[in-house]
């Protein structure tokens, strides 16, 4: 069995001092439930998060998924 991997940008970018308010988060959050269900339909299931934070000190994540490669 073949594994194919994509890192897509899940979109939770904290910026420093600015708090993100708890209806905003919450509204990123099912942004992120939503395109995780419609990839999972797709075949593809989620191994981990990356987060980095850029030179411009914006935090970012990433989830890394997997599916089995079909060709």
């Amino acid at each position: 069995m073949f594994w194919e991997y994509k890192i897509v940008y899940f979109g939770l970018d904290m910026v420093p001092p600015k708090v993100m308010e708890e209806d905003e988060y919450e509204e990123r959050l099912m942004g992120g439930e939503e395109m995780l269900n419609e990839m999972g339909k797709d075949g593809w299931e989620l191994v981990t998060f990356l987060s980095h934070t850029t030179a411009t000190k914006v935090a970012k994540t990433h989830a890394v998924m997997k599916r089995v490669k079909t060709s």
